[in-house]
């Protein structure tokens, strides 16, 4: 009888798993996109305790200026002024269990180092799990191409 209740509660456990799994999966990118939210707050502010703690020491970033480390940046993080910004459409792409993509697009308006900022910019950041915690790995940033040019009526 035992072994019937064992089994039972077995095949219970088991058929539940795969719900929990995708409810743990919602919650852990939702938990992503807020910590997104998070960074981007941190650069506005120019805080750079916010900014370490939610991103890898290694983290790099590619932009159209190259390839810039994590911990280079923050030493010029000072030179950020943003004064308004907003990000849009963000959604989740799974590499693994531990390694996501957080794509978006942001909106806003200031400058760094004395350069004004793209109004928009496609992003995106890779998140992993270490040691039990996400932290951002790497960033990247593509400006929107151009419009066609209209075509002249003739």
């Amino acid at each position: 009888m035992r072994s019937r209740v064992l089994a039972a509660a077995l095949v219970v456990l088991a058929s539940a798993a795969p719900a929990f799994a995708q409810a743990s999966k919602a919650a852990t990118e939702k938990a992503l996109i807020a910590n997104e939210n998070k960074i981007n707050d941190a650069v506005a502010k120019r805080d750079v305790k916010a900014f370490n703690d939610l991103v890898a020491s290694d983290a790099i970033s590619a932009d159209m200026a190259g390839f810039m480390k994590a911990s280079d940046f923050t030493k010029t993080m000072d030179q950020m002024k943003v004064e308004n910004w907003h990000v849009m459409n963000p959604q989740v792409l799974w590499v693994n269990d531990k390694t996501a993509v957080v794509t978006y697009t942001w909106m806003g308006k200031g400058s760094y180092q004395n350069q004004p900022l793209p109004e928009s910019t496609y992003a995106s950041t890779v998140w992993t799990e270490r040691n039990g915690k996400w932290v951002a790995v790497f960033h990247q940033e593509s400006i929107p191409a151009p419009p066609p040019p209209k075509k002249k009526l003739d």
